[in-house]
């Protein structure tokens, strides 16, 4: 989710400071990263749920922190992308990487940088490149399913044209970080009296994102969600074209917390989504394969 608190207190300071001013959020401004660690929650992960930690290196020499579980000879893979706040061992993140490690499929998830025990610093743009790194850290013949969970399905978009992505799995997802930003401008009592404008770098469009791109998207959010409106998830689904696109709308849900809300469902949805693509590219695959040309006179 985006950092409410880090938003009302610009939104608030800055109408009290700076009324009729212009105040521009940085890209650092809406992220929300903790260095606590839930070590009874990582031991979970890693001595129960078969996952591993490991280190990726971005081009500046930072150490990002991943999580990977690999099951043999499977080669369909979810890479998962938290949110904007906490990091790994903190719920709802951890709760969704425990819960995944029953579908049976390759997993690797990251914390960003500034993240639990990443190095550098937590920032917008550095959770896009460090996405970027991740997916390049996977092996090219894997099927790869993207899961961004909040500010994370515009980290998952951002990688969506990549060959080896297969499709897409966006929960409390957002439409676009400057609706997200009126959004919490128009909750806070003081939010009319302040022009809040974004940094270049935090003026990306999900909605643009997913029409730009002909993969499959599983689309899920919580009817209940008080930090991202249900309406963002419905226009997120709107957006793709693709005939294997759906819309998950969880009755009880709250912001990413499908796992807990509708446990039954949950797992079932994930694996029916991956299965008809996985089938469709297979059968799309085979029929060029076999694809035969005319004779020549």
């Amino acid at each position: 989710m985006m950092q409410v608190k880090t938003l009302n207190y610009i939104v608030l300071v800055m109408s009290l400071l700076l009324a009729s001013c212009s105040v521009v959020v940085k890209d650092s401004m809406v992220v929300s990263p903790s260095k606590q660690i839930d070590d009874n929650n990582l031991k979970q992960l890693t001595e129960v749920h078969g996952y591993s930690p490991q280190w990726l290196v971005t081009a500046t020499g930072k150490k990002v922190y991943a999580l990977s579980r690999k099951v043999e000879g499977q080669t369909t893979t979810l890479l998962v992308l938290h949110g904007n706040a906490l990091n790994m061992s903190l719920q709802p993140w951890f709760g969704v990487l425990e819960s995944l490690a029953a579908t049976n499929f390759n997993i690797l998830a990251i914390d960003y940088q500034g993240y639990g025990f990443s190095d550098g610093e937590a920032s917008f743009s550095n959770m896009l490149s460090d996405t970027q790194l991740a997916i390049t850290a996977l092996s090219k013949n894997e099927e790869i399913y993207v899961y961004g969970l909040s500010l994370g399905s515009v980290m998952a978009t951002s990688i969506a044209k990549d060959d080896r992505v297969a499709g897409l799995i966006i929960e409390g997802g957002i439409t676009d970080v400057a609706e997200m930003v009126d959004l919490y401008r128009s909750r806070n009592l003081f939010g009319g009296l302040v022009n809040i404008e974004l940094d270049n770098k935090l003026k990306f469009d999900n909605i643009s994102m997913i029409k730009g791109i002909s993969k499959p998207v599983l689309v899920i959010h919580g009817e209940k969600d008080s930090n991202i409106p249900f309406s963002m998830g419905k226009a997120l689904y709107l957006a793709s074209s693709n005939t294997l696109s759906s819309f998950y709308p969880v009755a009880e849900g709250g912001h990413c917390d499908t796992f807990i809300k509708d446990e039954k469902s949950y797992l079932p949805r994930i694996k029916q989504f991956i299965e008809s693509v996985s089938v469709e590219e297979k059968y799309t695959n085979f029929t060029e394969d076999r694809d035969v040309k005319p004779l020549q006179e």
